[in-house]
């Protein structure tokens, strides 16, 4: 089946597109789809963490790891003392698996049953999730973490991030259509043929589920943590179900937290220097890749205004009568003022 659906456009991270159910997805995602539903057990404590790519991913599997996990796991006070937490030692990737590529089949690293809540990643579009995730097998379906971000930044960061790239396995990539620069990945993301487009239709789903299922689907913009990481740090433990106590905001949890998953941190550490997140020996991406600027506004560096404006048209006129935005109303340029464009903020 999947080698009649219609090929989509290449690109280095996805050399292999297939257009199916409205979005384009790699051919690998297509071949595990039937596995992923069948083999799918989260039950209704467990979090699955969603995103489309580059809207924030690694920041928001960090945070959830990081709250989740903190009894186990607690937060260093002092990472100048270094220590031996997961996310000191992994890349939230490898912490929080995808179900994609199947990767959640995986056995645990020390062999035990997995701690709850259980923690799962995708970018599978809300309606090719497992039955069991959304609750359409009538059960109450896991709990489903989902950030979106601007569609002109989610392009810029996914461009630079498939230009850099590299992937192994057998035989050498295609060209990319990055190798044709910006204004080519641009066209093909307004068509919404880029990555796993389109974007603004991966965000409507998730935003009409959250508005069916409140207390099942909690939807962020990334755009908001970064300029609240603490309170919206707090309405994740909260809706995963393990909400900080008093004692924990006295003793400083959330804010070492914060320190723990910040761009600063995650970045220098040796692990997302030199090492490497490989997806079932196809393919291997270096992981100071997942660490680029993580700021709101970066479009501007890539972007003419009529370029913008056309993006944000094509954005709007899909989205019309849906009820969705992304909130394109200068929330960006605050932010852009509060944050200087120097990493310190992810």
């Amino acid at each position: 089946m999947v080698a009649s659906l219609p090929r989509g456009p290449h690109c280095s991270l996805f050399p292999s597109l297939r257009h199916y159910r409205g979005f384009w997805l790699p051919e690998i995602t297509l071949q595990c789809l039937p596995q992923v539903h069948a083999r799918f057990d989260l039950g209704p404590t467990d979090v699955l963490i969603a995103s489309f790519p580059k809207c924030g991913t690694t920041w928001l599997k960090s945070l959830c790891f990081a709250a989740a996990r903190r009894s186990s796991h607690p937060p260093p006070l002092d990472l100048a003392a270094g220590g031996d937490h997961p996310l000191l030692l992994r890349n939230s990737h490898d912490c929080v698996r995808f179900i994609d590529t199947l990767q959640f089949l995986q056995a645990g690293d020390d062999g035990n049953a997995p701690p709850q809540p259980r923690l799962l990643g995708t970018h599978l579009p809300y309606s090719l999730l497992p039955a069991r995730a959304t609750g359409a097998d009538g059960s109450a379906g896991c709990r489903i973490v989902y950030i979106t971000r601007d569609p002109k930044d989610t392009l810029v960061s996914l461009f630079h991030f498939n230009s850099g790239v590299v992937m192994s396995g057998a035989g050498a990539p295609a060209p990319a259509p990055e190798a044709g620069g910006f204004e080519e990945a641009f066209e093909l993301y307004c068509q919404g043929r880029y990555g796993l487009g389109s974007q603004w239709e991966h965000a409507r789903e998730y935003w009409s589920a959250s508005a069916r299922r409140p207390g099942r689907v909690l939807c962020l913009r990334y755009e908001e943590v970064l300029e609240d990481p603490a309170g919206s740090l707090r309405r994740i433990a909260a809706f995963m179900g393990c909400p900080f106590t008093a004692e924990e905001e006295d003793a400083g949890v959330v804010g070492a937290i914060l320190e723990l998953c910040g761009m600063e941190t995650q970045r220098g550490l040796e692990v997302n220097r030199s090492g490497a997140y490989v997806v079932r020996g196809l393919l291997s991406i270096g992981n100071k890749h997942f660490f680029r600027k993580g700021v709101a506004g970066d479009w501007r560096n890539h972007m003419t205004p009529e370029m913008a404006a056309r993006l944000d048209g094509v954005v709007e006129e899909a989205l019309k009568g849906s009820g969705f935005t992304f909130d394109l109303d200068g929330r960006k340029e605050y932010i852009a003022a509060r944050h200087d464009d120097d990493g310190s903020i992810f």
